[in-house]
């Protein structure tokens, strides 16, 4: 996967708190919005959203083809030979389910270095099932929010209004 913006760096700095002089912090909330192409990050903040990174899946190189790519042949009992196709993973499919476990792997290391304390996470309804059945305890625990929706393609004031009609932005 790959990392551009400010989460790119090291996470332990979104872990440094500024010192706030009131007795309670606010929760550092971030908006993870996923499909199997790409997935923003956004940080909420006092004036609306931040955008603060984007990961996209790494290429992957295309399998030979071998046996287990071929199928079989089969007697249909009338003593001719068929093949037989057994249906597997088609290669899109491995690359969208490798980007959604290094997305979780990614989440997983960022709530290690305590990089946020809430996640909102909206993914287009495939993405955000695959998501779901991979993600840690740790991640789930911080979750306030999924919505099965491909905003992907939205800019940040459109997402951000998208937001506002769905939660509470």
């Amino acid at each position: 996967m790959h990392l551009t913006g400010k989460v790119q760096s090291d996470l332990t700095s979104f872990s440094k708190r500024s010192p706030v002089i009131r007795p309670t912090k606010a929760p550092r909330t971030w908006i993870m919005v996923a499909d199997h192409r790409i997935a923003r990050i956004f940080e909420k903040s006092g004036k609306g959203l931040e955008a603060i990174g984007e990961a996209i899946p790494d290429l992957m190189p295309k399998p030979e083809i071998n046996n287990d790519s071929m199928g079989r042949t089969v007697s249909a009992g009338d003593g001719n030979l068929h093949s037989k196709y057994e249906p597997r993973m088609n290669e899109s499919q491995q690359e969208n389910l490798a980007f959604i476990h290094q997305i979780s792997d990614w989440l997983d290391k960022a709530v290690w270095q305590d990089a946020f304390d809430r996640i909102v996470i909206i993914a287009a309804p495939k993405t955000l099932g695959n998501l779901r059945s991979v993600l840690k305890r740790e991640v789930h625990a911080r979750i306030v929010a999924e919505i099965d929706k491909d905003l992907t393609k939205l800019d940040v004031s459109a997402l951000q209004n998208e937001l506002k009609k769905i939660i509470w932005f």
